[in-house]
């Protein structure tokens, strides 16, 4: 605790001290330099009016929509942005910030006009980055995963409609980081049945990094990095906010959240709440019994703002109460053939709000401070964070037990982060950072007499530095990282210790990047870089039953002669060598702008050795029947596959966009499919709008997974007709056929209210996803209509 003490407290020493150092007085040499576009079109509005409120300086833009201000004495000032027929705007600017890009909102719209400033403390500029806005009133009608999986290249591990697992390129749990409002999300990621817990009222933002380039944020980021980023309070900003609530049919949700917001000339903040409540889903031709949901949260921003220095802090909470479906529930091989089977779920009970076991109760709080000081051209930040984690799994138990989770677990998270974004000079900028990355969790008492996973601690030491060179019209950017990272285990079974295990480890990684812009509409990128991981607490220790099947860590069985280790002893790098995860991927692209098109076309290609996978093994027998039986092992494998992402506007009113991702992966020792890799997608959609009137519609295909491991029936085990190979990859249940999917969407708004109708599996498709854990018992869901109203204040 002195030590997490020392870290909070360390930025307010630092502000003191820098503060004091820095008095002069700013010379009359700043200048301002930016454009001024339409915020749904993107095309330059000609000679719009720009002035400086505290001087009354002022220009008109060109027409191509440049403007620039010079001679301004001020450290920071306020611009007032106007143009007939859009909403007149009025921005702070700080000119540690780069060039603002002004977006005006047309009158008649309910959105509001943008600022974006180029800024210096972007880490890559020569890797495949997507953004995606958030409406806050959007979340009541889609989850934070859907929302993470409408971008490109981003699919869904799912368990069933609950817990949504984003995929980068064909990855997750630990190789797709997360990164929770700027800070590395801590959760128990090692499970694919573990989805992050991010409120949804905290996230402004997504931002999704596909390439290698990902030096600046650690290890664990083999597929890509999700960024979840909150709403940056406003200074000089009155008091307003927002509030929406929505209905949805299937499983009869109700959801609301609010927003409000409000700044001063040194101050701002806001916060946001949410709540929503859901019954059991509905396939097709059957209800989904036990998929309720519960969850709430909340969360806040609040900015400290000097002309040298800024400080935000920011917190969020978000408790969730997550149903699985019962008749996912397989007690033993016989079980689990038989639902295999079945044309409906058993059991299957009539549509209700209650929600019984399995089911997962989570929270996860999250309290950070971000300090930034301006120290002429240079930037110092400085961030501390803590998180805490607490996990409750429940499973169908008999008596008193069936009231204890089987697995109880408690995770603080701890992150401390110094950065230095250096002074461009010249062709040369770039930036330089140091973190520390700490966890521990625990398993609760009272809840499994055999833990699934033992105690643990992890801590990771990391510095980077990322250079780059512009030179013409391109940009070449080199980075590196050293990492150090240890793993402390303790395993106990009634207080008494019965194993404990420490592991390090140590590794560098690279990226080199390349942008070219050929001309004002294309640009080119090209990008190859090194990532890593260790292996995690459960690929080394996992022991025993989780979610209806059984599972052994590295470190828990051994080949020739297959042997499972007693439960109180592992083996550990003296017995058998468990190497890190390393990776090399490239990935290369190219964007279009212009007034018609927006279009992305992204190639990559991954090679990653000593990649750890967990796959079905064999069957086991106990008093409670006979099971199937789960190892992880480890292989060299290749992914490789691409991204496209067109965006064409048709006219004033009318435009489509349309997103096609594949990803291809083997295991290339034996040249073998790996199980839940997202196949073939291609999804449309088109809107109109005009007016206060919006319409839009939605098209997604989903294509058979043609490269596929084989099958291998429960029923064959149990027949002793199924031999298994140490390396074979194999599923219990043929891959689902394709489906097509159809949704719509009717707006309209007036003033400051919103309405929107949205309709989900518009033709009732009886599907089957193939990265859904449940879809070897149950369809999807079926049609959905929600209904949407939100009101601006």
């Amino acid at each position: 605790m002195k030590h997490i003490f020392r870290y909070a407290c360390f930025p307010f020493f630092v502000v003191s001290f820098q503060v004091f150092l820095i008095g002069q007085e700013t010379a009359c040499d700043q200048v301002i330099a930016g454009k001024v576009l339409d915020l749904i079109t993107q095309e330059a509005l000609p000679f719009a009016t720009i002035s400086i409120l505290e001087t009354g300086q002022g220009t008109v833009a060109d027409e191509r929509g440049a403007f620039i201000l010079r001679g301004i004495c001020e450290e920071e000032v306020h611009l007032e942005v106007r143009f007939v027929g859009y909403k007149t705007t009025e921005h702070h600017h700080d000119f540690h910030h780069g060039d603002p890009m002004i977006f005006l909102a047309p009158d008649e719209t309910l959105l509001e006009s943008v600022v974006i400033e180029g800024s210096r403390l972007d880490a890559f500029q020569s890797v495949a980055i997507q953004n995606l806005e958030i409406n806050k009133v959007s979340l009541l009608s889609n989850s934070i995963g859907d929302l993470t999986e409408s971008m490109s290249g981003i699919s869904l591990l799912k368990t069933g409609s609950n817990i949504l697992k984003p995929m980068v390129h064909g990855m997750h749990s630990n190789r797709v980081l997360v990164m929770n409002d700027g800070i590395r999300h801590g959760y128990q990621g090692w499970a694919a049945g573990h989805a992050p817990e991010i409120d949804p009222s905290h996230v402004d933002e997504i931002a999704v990094v596909k390439g290698a380039g990902t030096v600046k944020y650690g290890p664990e980021a083999l597929g890509g990095v999700i960024l979840y980023k909150s709403k940056r309070p406003v200074l000089d900003q009155a008091l307003k906010g927002s509030f929406g609530s929505s209905f949805q049919t299937n499983g009869r949700a109700f959801s609301s959240q609010i927003h409000l917001e409000q700044g001063s000339h040194r101050f701002a903040w806001n916060a946001s709440g949410f709540g929503i409540i859901r019954g059991d889903l509905e396939a097709p031709d059957y209800n989904l019994s036990n998929t309720g949901k519960k969850e709430s949260g909340g969360s806040f921003n609040a900015l400290f703002h000097q002309p040298k220095f800024e400080l935000v802090v920011s917190g969020s909470y978000l408790n969730q109460e997550l149903g699985i479906l019962r008749g996912s529930l397989v007690g033993n091989l016989q079980d689990l053939q038989n639902a295999i089977e079945r044309s409906i779920p058993s059991p299957t009970f009539e549509p209700t709000y209650d929600i019984q076991n399995p089911k997962h109760d989570t929270e996860h709080g999250l309290l950070k401070s971000n300090l930034s000081l301006y120290l002429g051209d240079h930037i110092i930040k400085v961030q501390y964070g803590i998180q805490r984690n607490i996990r409750r799994e429940f499973d169908v138990r008999r008596g008193e037990l069936n009231e204890r989770p089987v697995i109880d677990l408690k995770l603080w998270s701890h992150t401390f982060e110094t950065e230095w974004i250096q002074a461009d000079r010249g062709k040369w900028s770039g930036n330089t950072g140091f973190q520390l990355f700490s966890q521990n969790s625990i398993n609760v008492v009272g809840s499994n007499p055999i833990n699934f996973v033992p105690d643990y601690d992890v801590l990771n030491i990391g510095a980077y530095t990322v250079q780059s060179l512009k030179f013409d019209e391109s940009i070449l950017e080199l980075g590196v990282r050293l990492d150090y990272q240890t793993l402390n285990v303790v395993d106990t079974i009634r207080d008494v210790t019965i194993y404990s295990n420490e592991v390090d480890f140590t590794n560098a990684t690279f990226t080199l990047g390349f942008r070219k812009e050929i001309n004002e509409s294309l640009s080119v990128f090209s990008n190859i870089g090194s990532a890593w991981r260790p292996p995690n607490v459960s690929e080394l220790y996992s022991f025993g039953y989780h979610f209806s099947r059984i599972q052994f860590g590295l470190w828990r069985y051994n080949f020739e002669p297959f042997i499972i280790t007693p439960l109180d002893r592992v083996f550990d790098e003296t017995d058998r060598q468990v190497p890190s995860e390393k990776s090399l991927k490239w990935v290369s692209g190219t964007e279009v702008r212009n007034k018609r098109m927006d279009a992305e076309f992204i190639f990559y290609v991954n090679r990653i050795n000593d990649f750890i996978y967990l796959r079905p093994f064999g069957i086991t027998t106990n008093v409670a029947g006979t099971f199937p039986y789960f190892i992880f092992n480890q292989t060299n494998a290749l992914f490789l596959g691409s991204d496209w992402d067109i965006r064409y506007r048709h006219s004033e009113h009318l435009t489509s966009e349309t997103k096609i991702s594949y990803v291809y992966a083997t295991e290339t020792e034996n040249d073998q499919p790996f199980i839940e890799i997202p196949p073939l997608n291609i999804n449309y959609s088109i809107e109109y709008n005009k007016g206060s009137w919006g319409l839009g519609l939605n098209l997604d295909y989903m294509a058979e997974q043609w490269h596929a491991p084989g099958v291998i029936e429960p029923a064959a085990f149990q027949n002793g007709g199924a031999e298994v190979s140490q390396d074979e990859i194999f599923d219990f249940m043929a891959v689902p056929n394709d489906y097509f999917l159809m949704g719509g969407k009717v707006s309209y708004h007036v003033k400051s209210i919103n309405v929107e109708l949205i309709v989900d599996n518009l033709l009732n498709t009886t599907y089957r996803s193939y990265t859904d854990r449940l879809r070897y018992f149950s369809d999807a869901p079926g049609r959905n209509f929600t209904l949407t109203l939100g009101i601006d204040f």
